[in-house]
């Protein structure tokens, strides 16, 4: 489908939630595990991380009943809320917010560090989805279920993901997930009218649209040792129906014929077959949506809907003015039956002493009104994770091929089916590292999942 020009969306600010900003997983990993060993032993379920909701406290409603406190705010920068709004939020509670903006790296270090010493790093902060083994395990942040209101909690379509052990330690701000993007004006040059459903499909008319010299290198996949390298792999997993961990956190793509090991050999078949820009091997994902938007690859295998916005903005996008549709991800027999979601949260650290007011604050945040702010801001640009908020974006003509991604937004699922493991970050480097090296010929598929699994079983029982 083609979509008026004029439309505005998600600001993409970084790589999209699995690949932003995460050059020194590695490093935070190793410093979680450290902190959170330490936690573990160090008893900080004092004073502040045992307390309930005062009397009188009525989750969702904004009231005066902690006027004159001033809560401290932790978040990247696109959590900036323009001063002006946060000054509404004061006017109408009496709660003084001093929001501090660090990078996403540096918030992951403050909260290990201050929560492990029994030190608050705020009353509200970013989580990630991928820090919630970390953090849920550490037991470092208070279960909202007493604090919001259950409708608020059920509103978003991946709250889902921010639960450890059934607690919900935070509520999405935003939201993102995996599926893909498409120049259907490349497609139609080579007499392609549809967007490819199938893998088999994809590699016939990507092959065709080379033989035709339209695009020689027709698909872009970030295939580079990081994180955004992995996400693919996770996407199509997915889109095969399958589960990339069990409910126990036990490896599901032992062997080649499993839902990760076909996966993995589609990817191997596109790189082989010079569909896919040799160069990605060191590429990340945010280079490959560059490559997309100069017009060197004509469909992209896992792509953020935040991207949207600026690929149809022409001062940005050389491809801005073509049919640039978003799909579901292919999958072997059919569009992709789920994808997964990789959202950013706010939640209130145990050791806060002022989780009332905090609480209050994340139920402001969640009101349209705030949403739209953080959307439409161009510091911010958050896609809202309320289904009735992309709604009514899609129908004010605010959201880039709404309709589309009001399609897809049902199969948005946690994408670990015990919440995300504490190891994740490791265990995403393994992926990246599996998937380049057979890729590269290094490694055949059967071998290489044999030794992921190996890799898998070991993190699983270290964690």
């Amino acid at each position: 489908m083609s979509r008026s020009k004029q439309s505005i969306g998600f600001h993409p600010r970084r790589s999209g939630a699995a690949g932003r900003h995460r050059a020194s997983c590695a490093a935070v990993l190793a410093l979680a595990t450290a902190l959170l060993a330490a936690a573990c032993g160090s008893g900080t379920s004092g004073t502040a991380s045992a307390a309930a909701p005062p009397a009188g406290y009525k989750p969702g409603v904004l009231d005066r009943q902690f006027a004159g406190t001033t809560i401290d705010v932790l978040l990247p920068p696109w959590g900036a809320m323009p001063s002006a709004d946060l000054a509404q939020f004061t006017k109408q509670t009496g709660i003084k917010v001093d929001l501090q903006t660090l990078s996403w790296d540096s918030i992951h270090d403050k909260v290990a560090t201050s929560e492990s010493a029994g030190i608050a790093p705020a009353d509200v902060t970013e989580v990630d989805w991928s820090w919630v083994g970390q953090f849920g395990a550490a037991d470092w942040y208070t279960p909202l279920g007493a604090w919001l209101p259950s409708s608020l909690i059920q509103s978003s379509q991946v709250s889902a993901i921010f639960k450890y052990q059934g607690a919900q330690i935070a509520m999405p701000y935003n939201i993102d997930w995996r599926s893909s993007v498409i120049n259907m004006t490349d497609f139609k040059k080579a007499g392609i009218d549809t967007a490819p459903t199938t893998w088999s499909q994809l590699i016939s008319d990507a092959k065709r649209i080379k033989a035709k010299g339209i695009v020689q290198y027709p698909i872009g996949l970030p295939l580079s040792v990081t994180e955004g390298g992995a996400t693919p792999w996770f996407a199509l997993t997915k889109a095969e129906g399958g589960q990339v961990l069990t409910s126990a956190d036990a490896p599901t793509f032992g062997s080649p014929s499993s839902a990760g090991g076909q996966a993995l050999s589609f990817e191997a078949t596109l790189y082989k077959d010079g569909l896919v820009p040799p160069g990605e091997t060191s590429l990340t994902d945010v280079q490959t949506t560059s490559l997309f938007e100069s017009g060197q690859v004509a469909f992209v295998m896992s792509q953020s809907p935040g991207d949207l916005a600026v690929m149809t903005t022409p001062s940005a996008s050389k491809v801005a003015h073509d049919q640039i549709d978003f799909v579901p991800m292919p999958g072997p027999d059919g569009p992709a039956k789920a994808t997964f979601g990789l959202p950013e949260g706010l939640g209130i650290p145990k050791q806060s002493t002022h989780k009332g007011a905090a609480a209050m604050f994340i139920a402001w945040w969640e009101q349209r009104s705030q949403l739209l702010t953080s959307y439409d801001n161009p510091n911010m640009g958050n896609l809202p994770p309320v289904t009735s908020v992309l709604k009514y974006l899609s129908a004010d003509n605010k959201l880039v091929d709404g309709a589309e991604v009001l399609r897809i937004l049902p199969t948005v699922k946690p994408l670990f089916p015990n919440g995300t493991p504490g190891w994740y970050p490791q265990f995403s480097t393994d992926v990246s590292t599996m998937i380049q090296s057979v890729v590269e010929g290094k490694e055949q598929v059967a071998a290489a999942l044999s030794s992921l699994a190996s890799q898998t079983r070991s993190l699983q029982s270290s964690g």
